[in-house]
């Protein structure tokens, strides 16, 4: 049996066979699952359109909810301030929350658990929703999203001549989307996934309908404790019906809003109601009170085989249950480590002294705070590390919030040394020297970068200054004011998970690691130019993969890097670009010929050749780069799409001085457009140039000193925008000369195998795990912005998810290639969200480390220039010398004037709300200034 929640704030109580069809077949769940599914179908263009809105701001239910909500509000904690809070949301708003309410208004429904009476403080004792009292009644629940609107994106045209994103397709008109009979396309998807299934398993189907949003699946099952726990059978059975589940719902806690009865695709009414196996609640009870969610086997997300699934269901028999994990490496808590030693040990020594039967939260917050210096800004990691000790689950179990707590301080500012209780602590237990290990298939990755003189620490592998090595750096290093340490431990242990990233890694410098993944990103993500995504803001939009990046380092620092990698992974452009070049140049030669050849000129005309050649170097004509970027246009999908431009110089200063004369000039204005791929024209008199529009596609890729970014971007023109536009990455000078680097015969063609395979890649990409994680990290900065009062910072916040997205998913995409070629789904998990947020910690410290005063000075001198001086008139002086309740007499003497003129004031002051008549003759002030 299972149990439902009428209300969030209300107990759980168990649902009877009656009480599943009431539910239903209710007409308030009808009304709602059709509102909902009406709202949310139109809610892009919606948002999209003012004239939408103000059309939709109409309709009566939303009117109604907008006078009823804050009304109901006012009822809740905290409930005036709620109240006030969604009365000053905007029209857009209130309709996506209006859209929400709708969803959440539905019966919520928890198939796979009861749950035991307890009494928490301030409530009745009754059966509440809580894991740490559930009993596991052996259903398990897989959640499977928008799995109808991925196969009808590829068949539907958008109206408006860009590929389409299937999350904001609008519904034919008419069309009713609720499953079943309604939706043939949901079943006809069932119907293929069920026929994969052996004739066992389809026994193990109970109850299968539409979710609310009328594009997903919700399939009720009967769990097998052999496989393992909730999260592991959601895993296992979805690689048998092909299909990606939503993997966030592993906790005992979980629900699910039910809709009509017109949704339901198959049910075993009987079995549903009445199913218990109390083997799987032994089993896992207790792990799911101790907070233990996880899986608890070893899986591969982005396979779909049949042999995989078989090695899943023997890994799974008997297994002991394992805490923590990301990903492909559910196990990683079992070693979680630091410079070698168990981080059990470090907190062991950092807790000495401390008195842990007072202030356990106070010890909590502290103890996270340490851990992001020696794990950095992971939440999950931080969790799995501290979950498991025992004072911490005892804080658990009288209701502390860990999680969140561990959550809530990720925002806190890092201090420019780590704090001495966890170095003291390192220090006792042997951990602040030692080197960390690395991952990879071919061994540790040595530090040092390529070319003849190498940047090698004495350690393979092991950070600046770790041991062995003189200590080069110094005070007046300006670098180490950045966590450049943290973040190559990070890139380290990322270089197990996802291809490509040791090979580029291999011979460089700890500290150089940001710098050669940003510029490799930019150069796979140039060949993805195919693809598109669509993200969070103004969803409606396509978004290309576009990137401005700047590699900065002092003279001498090793450079040539980015250009050695430029040479590997750009090649299939630059093959491409060959033969247009060569037919360029005979346009060329032929023209001249024509000059001096009397037999040339009675030949045929000659034409321009039409050609979109899309690398080009700094000495470029503007009408030329014009040409070939309209030109280079490819049918995808049945669309037209423009391919990227592609720049790259080892120099920025060339870049900088080809820009101030010749045909390159005014090129800036095209930098700052191709962030965004705006818009931009000429319509010039001579015959040679191109006439018309056009959006600019350019991605590029920069090298140069710190004087060169001090030309290119200064405080004089901060305020075009190009600050925030561009990744600036920095390039220390570090390391000494490496005799004997380390060579690895296949890496060469490990990059130019992916090269290639990205240079295939087309269509939308789908990214909403990324869209969530660049949501919430930016709302949580920007926050933090809002409450310091500071415009600064929050100017430089605003672009840096594009580069989250930009730069994590070439390689997210080449970690789930075999799922991307099978079916065009990413399946991502922690450590892709990880290294998304890493990419954007990695932007938003290098924006704030070379832009961060010129910003704060911007905004200071501006606020300067647009003070605006108060002048206080004559009129305004004689209204002041009013006193607060005057006859009409004194009106006249203060402002010097005739009785009808005083007359006509006083009339248009109380019209205007500015006095009120007391009685006849006398008045009273409701202001003491004019306004």
């Amino acid at each position: 049996m299972f149990c439902y929640q009428r209300e969030f704030r209300l107990p759980t109580e168990i649902v009877t066979k009656q009480l599943l069809h009431q539910l239903m077949d209710s007409a308030q769940t009808r009304w709602l699952t059709q509102e909902h599914r009406r709202w949310r179908a139109q809610m892009p263009s919606i948002l999209a359109d003012e004239k939408l809105q103000e059309e939709w701001a109409k309709d009566e239910e939303f009117q109604k909810f907008c006078t009823e909500e804050p009304v109901r509000l006012l009822k809740q904690k905290d409930g005036k301030k709620k109240s006030e809070a969604f009365k000053a949301l905007t029209l857009p708003n209130k309709m996506q929350y209006y859209c929400d309410w709708l969803k959440k208004s539905l019966p919520f429904v928890i198939f796979i658990a009861t749950y035991e009476e307890t009494a928490p403080e301030g409530k009745m004792k009754a059966a509440w929703r809580k894991q740490e009292h559930c009993r596991l009644n052996g259903l398990c629940v897989i959640d499977f999203d928008h799995v109808d609107e991925t196969t009808e994106a590829d068949q539907t045209t958008p109206p408006s001549g860009h590929p389409s994103r299937s999350a904001c397709r609008l519904l034919p008109e008419g069309r009713k989307n609720s499953g079943g009979e309604n939706t043939p396309g949901l079943r006809e998807i069932w119907n293929e996934a069920y026929g994969k299934l052996t004739e066992e398993d389809k026994k193990r189907i109970l109850f299968v309908f539409v979710t609310p949003s009328g594009h997903g699946l919700k399939v009720v099952f009967m769990a097998d404790p052999a496989i393992g726990n909730l999260i592991d059978n959601q895993i296992v059975f979805s690689q048998k019906l092909g299909l990606n589940p939503d993997q966030s719902c592993k906790d005992a806690s979980r629900g699910a809003f039910l809709t009509t009865s017109d949704d339901i695709i198959f049910i075993d009414e009987e079995k549903l109601i009445t199913y218990e196996n109390e083997e799987f609640g032994k089993k896992y009870n207790e792990q799911y009170h101790n907070g233990m969610s996880q899986p608890t086997i070893d899986y591969r997300k982005n396979s779909a085989d049949s042999r995989h699934v078989a090695a899943v269901e023997g890994a799974g028999k008997d297994q002991p249950a394992v805490s923590g994990g990301d990903g492909d490496n559910p196990r990683a808590a079992e070693s979680l480590t630091y410079n070698g030693v168990a981080y059990a040990k470090i907190i062991e020594a950092w807790m000495e002294g401390r008195d842990l039967n007072h202030h356990r939260h106070d010890t909590l917050v502290e103890l996270s705070n340490h851990l992001r210096y020696l794990i950095g800004k992971n939440p999950t990691r931080i969790y799995e590390v501290v979950k498991d000790l025992p004072w911490v689950q005892a804080l658990a179990k009288e209701g502390e919030d860990v999680e969140g707590t561990v959550k809530s301080i990720m925002g806190w500012r890092y201090k420019e040394k780590k704090p001495d209780e966890i170095l003291l602590a390192l220090e006792k237990v042997g951990a602040q020297n030692s080197p960390p290990k690395l991952g990879g298939a071919r061994g540790g990755l040595n530090g040092g970068m390529s070319g003849a003189c190498s940047d090698h620490p004495a350690h393979p592998g092991s950070p600046p200054n770790s041991g062995g090595e003189k200590d080069t750096s110094s005070a007046t290093d300006i670098y180490a004011q950045l966590p450049l340490d943290q973040w190559a431990e990070e890139l380290m242990e990322m270089a197990k998970y996802y291809p490509c990233l040791k090979e580029l890694f291999l011979n460089v410098h700890p500290h150089k690691l940001p710098a050669v993944w940003f510029s490799s990103a930019a150069m796979f993500g140039t060949l993805m130019t195919r693809a598109w995504y669509h993200f969070w803001y103004e969803p409606e939009l396509v978004r290309r993969l576009n990137y401005c990046i700047f590699i900065i380092g002092d003279p001498g620092a090793g450079k040539n890097i980015v250009e050695k990698f430029y040479k590997k992974i750009a090649d299939p452009m630059i093959q491409a670009d060959q033969c247009l070049i060569d037919a360029v140049n005979r346009y060329k030669e032929g023209r001249t010929e024509r000059s001096t050849s009397t037999k040339a000129q009675k030949g045929e005309a000659l034409k321009r050749p039409v050609v979109g050649i899309r690398v080009h170097p700094a000495r470029t004509a503007t009408g030329e780069f014009i040409r070939h970027m309209n030109a280079a246009v490819e049918t995808i999908q049945g669309q037209p799409l423009n391919l990227h431009m592609f720049s790259f110089d080892a120099e920025l200063d060339n870049v900088t001085k080809q820009n101030k004369g010749g045909d390159w000039k005014d090129r800036e204005i095209l930098e700052l457009k191709s962030f965004h791929n705006e818009e931009d024209g000429q319509m010039y008199a001579n015959q040679e140039s191109v006439t018309g529009m056009f959006n600019v596609y350019w991605n590029f890729i920069y090298t140069g000193t710190p004087y060169a970014l001090h030309r290119k971007v200064n405080q004089r023109n901060f305020g075009t925008g190009m600050s925030t536009r561009l990744a600036v990455i920095p390039l220390p000078d570090k390391g000494m000369a490496q005799r004997h680097q380390q060579v690895d015969p296949d890496a060469n063609e490990a990059l130019h195998t992916w090269a290639y395979r990205l240079d295939k890649v087309e269509g939308e990409i789908p990214i909403e795990p990324l869209n969530d994680e660049t949501y919430d990290w930016q709302t949580t900065h920007l926050e933090i912005a809002e409450f310091n009062g500071d415009k600064a910072d929050r100017s430089l916040l605003k672009r840096i998810p594009y580069y989250g997205i930009g730069v994590s998913l070439p390689f997210i995409l080449m970690r789930h290639w075999d799922e991307w070629q099978e079916h065009r789904t990413l399946t991502m998990d922690d450590n892709d969200k990880r290294l998304c947020r890493l990419a954007m910690e990695i932007q938003y410290k290098c924006q704030q480390f070379f832009f961060g005063e010129m910003a704060f000075n911007y905004f200071a001198d501006q606020n300067k220039e647009f003070v605006v001086r108060r002048r206080s008139t004559r009129y305004e002086e004689c209204f002041r010398k009013l006193p607060d309740e005057f006859k009409t007499q004194q009106f006249m003497d203060c402002f010097n004037c005739e009785q009808s003129a005083a007359w006509k004031a006083i009339n248009r002051f109380v019209g205007e709300g500015i006095v009120e008549k007391v009685k006849y003759g006398v008045y009273r002030k409701q202001v003491q200034e004019l306004p």
